[in-house]
């Protein structure tokens, strides 16, 4: 039996379990495919980490303007997705380092209410039952 179940693993849901997770509380955290979300994963991180690269390269390619010169600039797309994916990689590890270090059970997969009853919420996921005083 859980204090807490949270499904998805974003910004909201890895914070809350991680404080739950602080305070004493069990929890366990449902997500289908990574944690961190969209946000991390797809999103935002992903996108400002080859926006730098891009900016990294105009500033190269104009340097002139700021007394900055710069011969046979160029870029290389496998590397920019490369360092895009290493940074991704880091920041998922950091929170699956929090989860662990708060003591929060991460499922993955994709969970759903099944309902609840005098004994509590029910969440299954892949095929597991799980029963939680709170979601």
């Amino acid at each position: 039996m859980y204090d807490l179940l949270i499904i998805g693993g974003g910004p909201a849901g890895y914070v809350a379990a991680e404080r739950a997770g602080h305070k004493g509380l069990k929890v366990v955290l449902f997500e289908k495919k990574s944690l961190g979300g969209v946000c991390l994963n797809e999103g935002c991180i992903p996108t400002k980490t080859m926006l730098y690269s891009a900016k990294t390269y105009e500033n190269a390619l104009h340097g002139d303007k700021y007394g900055v010169f710069a011969e046979n600039v160029r870029f290389e797309y496998d590397k920019i997705v490369s360092r895009k994916n290493k940074v991704v990689r880091k920041l998922v590890a950091g929170v699956k380092t929090k989860m662990k270090a708060s003591d929060v059970a991460v499922v993955e997969g994709e969970a759903w209410i099944s309902g609840r009853s005098a004994k509590g919420i029910e969440v299954v996921c892949n095929g597991e039952h799980y029963l939680g005083n709170n979601l």
